[in-house]
């Protein structure tokens, strides 16, 4: 990530030459407002619907065990996607999804919604990685990525202080209609880009990969696997943790404690995305990528371990705040050494991306399922405390195996 005055930087440098990926990162602005407002929604809405926090928790894992079959299939047919058509997969999967969750009262409509939505998000992966790989030279791919993830976490860090103004004791149409609403200008900004990516044609590059038969792709995700066990086991962590978050933490913010602002609980934990970028990598030129990433995620999992302890909204708020702030490093360290390693062995990108994406799902698979039943257990503010520690002594455990130097070979 990259703070505000290094992205505008980085804008004015690019001129007037850049019009079509600022028309996809607009969209994807008004895209993540409307996403972060159902995905803060989503538990309150489960859990009002007459589910208990471990349905819940099963009910929001199912999107990353659909998402993460998906990833399989995905990685041997979608050889050569574009970016238009999967921008235009995920405008309709958005509408599908929002409009079954409108009516969602039985498990399996929740299902069938989560299951849309566990799709959406691999392809909205897919899309953006494909626009900028397609339509942005080499050298500009990581100004490109990080202004893009600007404007997604300027559109997460509003969703939740939205939403927290539209829900009040129980959920309403306000939030669906507003979340629509915000889809509808992303829809008209789409247009947009379908416009001026055809004037822009000429000057895109064209993706020519031959597909693998079913035997050799599983024989490079085993191998690329084995070798990227220590990396993705704490690619698992992080999810597990931002699944923490994005599950129990609306629970916790529209108790009543926090009134109207139960918003800044989640607030808290996006914030501090938008400074990190600003010094991870003078951090990452000393101790290293990986290293960098395993240290940062304990330090924050260490303060999130406390968490059970805070006896007001501020404290919750400041504890929050300091855990992500390390928490926040450790996800564009560790997204650091995944570009290292596809630059390393570009023939295996598609497998590489595949892989990672699977890995994201299986945290978000077990992460709701997983705080679900220790929230119901435990209650919710411990269900923060018991997964720091857990992530800790795990991160401990990663220090000493993860070895110096990763060389990927098949």
């Amino acid at each position: 990530m990259r703070t505000y005055l290094h992205s505008l930087h980085v804008m004015q440098r690019y001129g007037k030459n850049h019009t079509l990926r600022y028309r996809v990162f607009l969209m994807i602005f008004f895209w993540s407002i409307f996403d972060g407002i159902l995905t803060y929604m989503l538990p309150i809405l489960i859990v009002d619907r007459g589910f208990s926090q471990g349905e819940m928790g099963m009910i929001l894992g199912s999107s990353s065990l659909v998402g993460a079959v998906f990833d399989i299939i995905a990685s041997k047919y979608i050889r050569a996607p574009h970016f238009l058509r999967l921008y235009l997969s995920v405008l309709i999967l958005s509408v599908s999804f929002l409009g079954i969750l409108y009516v969602a009262s039985t498990m399996w409509v929740f299902l069938l919604a989560l299951g849309l939505w566990g799709i959406y998000w691999d392809l909205y992966h897919f899309a953006n990685f494909d626009f900028i790989s397609r339509t942005i030279p080499t050298g500009e791919h990581t100004s490109a990525f990080g202004i893009l993830g600007v404007f997604q976490a300027l559109g997460v860090l509003l969703a939740p202080i939205i939403t927290g103004f539209l829900i009040a004791e129980t959920i309403s149409s306000d939030p669906f209609i507003f979340s629509g609403a915000m889809l509808v200008i992303s829809s008209i900004i789409f247009v947009s880009v379908y416009i001026g990516s055809h004037r822009e044609k000429a000057r895109m590059v064209n993706h020519n990969t031959m597909p693998r038969t079913w035997k050799i792709e599983f024989k490079i995700w085993r191998v690329l696997t084995k070798q990227l066990a220590a990396v993705l086991t704490l690619t698992v962590l992080i999810y597990l943790t931002d699944a923490l978050f994005w599950t129990i933490g609306p629970l916790i913010a529209e108790n009543g404690t926090f009134g109207t602002y139960g918003g800044l609980l989640i607030t808290a934990y996006t914030l501090p995305v938008l400074a990190v970028g600003w010094f991870v990598g003078s951090i990452s030129h000393i101790l290293g990528k990986k290293r960098t990433a395993v240290v940062s995620f304990l330090i924050g999992s260490l303060i999130l371990s406390f968490f059970m302890l805070a006896q007001t909204p501020f404290q919750m708020i400041a504890i929050v705040g300091a855990a992500s702030l390390f928490i926040g490093i450790s996800f564009p360290a560790l997204n650091g050494a995944y570009v290292d390693y596809i630059a390393e062995t570009q023939e295996y990108e598609q497998e590489i991306q595949g892989i990672i994406d699977m890995f994201y799902n299986v945290g978000w698979m077990v992460g709701p399922v997983l705080v679900g039943v220790l929230a119901q257990v435990f209650g919710n503010a411990e269900s923060f405390s018991i997964l720091g520690a857990i992530s800790a002594l795990i991160c401990i455990f990663l220090l000493f195996v993860m070895p110096k130097k990763i060389r990927l070979t098949i």
